[in-house]
């Protein structure tokens, strides 16, 4: 055999044998996305106040919550969207008349 025709059945062996990998790896990541919608429409549930905070902000409530700082991280969610904090809490409002006091049991304070 000559050195191409080695290189060519090295590289069938490798994408035969990485194969089954990517395509465990591809499972993986759609059970994570799965699990965080499902998380997501639970907490959401629970919460109606973070789900409303999550769709006017486009935010993920899951990294809302695990964010370190919470409170920096609603802000720079306040800013990205381009919306004034009136703005947001007229539309948090609108969807729940308690939503404001939920968000402060949440941790939110009155940055909300």
């Amino acid at each position: 055999m000559d050195e191409s025709t080695l290189i060519q059945e090295k590289l069938r062996e490798y994408l035969t044998l990485v194969g089954p990998l990517d395509r465990a790896g591809a499972e993986i990541e759609l059970s994570r996305k799965m699990i965080r919608a499902r998380t997501e429409d639970e907490l959401h549930q629970i919460a109606p106040a973070l789900g409303a905070l999550s769709e006017v902000l486009g935010i993920s409530s899951i990294d809302l919550l695990l964010a370190r700082d919470r409170r920096a991280f609603v802000q720079d969610a306040v800013e990205r969207s381009g919306l004034s904090i009136d703005e947001v809490r007229l539309r948090l409002s609108d969807g729940q008349s308690t939503a404001r006091d939920d968000l402060k049991l949440l941790g939110f304070g009155e940055s909300l």
